[in-house]
């Protein structure tokens, strides 16, 4: 391996490739842009039906939304205080290093590798390829869409290898697409005064009759999928100008902005389609947002939505190429992981081998997993650790009240309780009905446990390089 990461107090003028010339290029609306970014991926065009069959009623569907915009902004809320505490790259690694130590820091990271970031990529570039496979008048094909998809993924792998500048900016241009559309569907559905009939597909599948508290658990678990993206910015602490003033503002205005285009994006879908007509919708040219779209503005309304969803998928996969890989930066500096996997490159400082690496396991990803797999397992995968960071809010307010905290979370500790509140009925409801495949990559995941172990003994052993306290 090459030792691509040194101490970055050690030297006056710091190696290019080590995390301490990280560029700090992103202010409060580059990074509030990010979070939406990061958030508006397949969620919004998908799920709302899922989540109206799963719980039942559409009040029900609509007070399960609120939840998830609740759930989202509390989890923000607290994420913003350990964020401009510790404004390092990696995010929600080091949160974890700091209350639970190397050992769970580590896992993470190996989560991040093998699970979160591959199934991420995937199930966005998978989309973006039936998106675009529909808006060229392709007939479906799964190898059709595979190969597109692998396309995809090299298109916003070198998009992400220009640098955190050039990448970031158009991504903010891919944001106010991606906002205006979604803003475009709530627009043109509240302004239909009464519902219209969708006929349904020839193959309905089941819904919930009445609501159910196990459907609505069920329907939480579609909704935080949506919704997630809002701990993203995060990953990015090291590049962010004035963190302790940028980060808190960022995270909670673009959680904040996703959730009101959300809740009047469903609004619109409800007024529109109605009850039977949200539950019909399935996916592909039938899904809720597809629906409306034609019911509004004909048969070139699919085409629109197409296009709606593919710019969104690709904003959404170039985003997850963008902050995944940031982890294994601060991981290689700390002695964690394989050094070489967070170097630097000198002329763009961004982590290149890391982001070459994660779209490359989500192409494998995208060749062995559907798209419900892909973003079952990353919901399955990741709020665990979003559960673990947030009770870091607690430990660390106790084992080190002197730490300097530029924002402290309001009412607390009423946000971080409610976020862990509505962790635990996701996880629930997700673990109740888990695809047998996701086992398997859950299980990969957990292989990290003995990992782990073995790497700590292994550094503990041998020099390396420690980033100062």
């Amino acid at each position: 391996m090459v030792n691509a990461v040194s101490n970055v107090n050690a030297e006056p003028s710091p190696d290019p490739r080590a995390e301490g010339s990280m560029r700090r290029e992103i202010g409060v609306m580059l990074g509030a842009a990010l979070v939406v970014n990061a958030t508006i991926g397949t969620g919004i065009f998908k799920t709302p039906a899922k989540v109206v069959r799963l719980a039942g009623s559409l009040p029900a569907a609509m007070a399960i939304w609120c939840a998830g915009a609740v759930i989202a902004l509390c989890g923000a809320l607290t994420l913003a205080e350990l964020a401009a505490a510790m404004p390092r790259t990696g995010g929600l690694y080091e949160y974890l290093r700091r209350a639970w130590g190397n050992r769970v820091a580590f896992l993470f990271g190996w989560a991040k590798l093998t699970l979160l970031i591959p199934s991420a990529v995937g199930s966005f570039a998978r989309l973006a390829a039936e998106s675009a496979n529909s808006l060229a008048g392709l007939s479906p094909s799964p190898a059709r869409d595979t190969r597109t998809a692998l396309v995809f993924l090299a298109v916003c792998t070198g998009a992400n290898l220009l640098g955190t500048r050039a990448t970031a900016r158009q991504q903010a241009a891919i944001t106010v697409v991606k906002y205006a559309s979604v803003v475009l569907l709530a627009v043109l559905g509240l302004a239909l005064p009464a519902a219209h009939a969708v006929a349904p597909p020839a193959e309905l599948p089941p819904f919930a009759a009445t609501v159910s508290v196990g459907g609505c658990f069920a329907a939480l678990v579609s909704c935080m999928w949506a919704y997630d993206g809002w701990a993203d910015l995060a990953s990015l602490s090291g590049e962010v100008r004035d963190p302790g003033r940028t980060l808190p503002k960022a995270l909670v205005a673009g959680t904040v902005a996703i959730a009101l285009v959300y809740l009047s994006a469903n609004l619109g879908y409800a007024r529109t389609l109605g009850l039977d007509g949200l539950r019909h919708s399935t996916s592909g040219s039938n899904m809720a947002a597809a629906n409306l779209a034609a019911t509004i503005l004909g048969g070139p309304g699919r085409a629109v939505l197409s296009a709606m969803i593919l710019v969104s998928c690709l904003g959404g996969c170039m985003s997850s190429l963008m902050t995944g890989p940031r982890v294994f930066v601060p991981l290689a500096t700390d002695g964690l992981f394989v050094r070489s996997l967070g170097a630097l490159s000198p002329r763009t400082a961004v982590p290149s081998r890391a982001i070459v690496v994660c779209a490359a396991l989500g192409g494998v990803y995208v060749t062995v997993r559907s798209f419900e797999q892909l973003t079952e397992a990353f919901v399955v995968g990741y709020f665990p650790f979003y559960a673990m960071a947030v009770l870091a809010v607690f430990k660390l307010r106790r084992s080190d009240p002197a730490m300097a905290r530029p924002f402290r979370v309001p009412l607390f500790p009423l946000p971080p309780l409610t976020f862990l509140a509505g962790t635990s009925v996701l996880m629930w409801g997700a673990l109740r009905d888990l695809d047998p495949n996701a086992w398997v990559a859950f299980a990969v995941m957990l292989a990290g446990l003995p990992l782990g172990w073995a790497w700590s003994r292994f550094a503990s052993s041998a020099p390396a390089a420690r980033r100062a306290e």
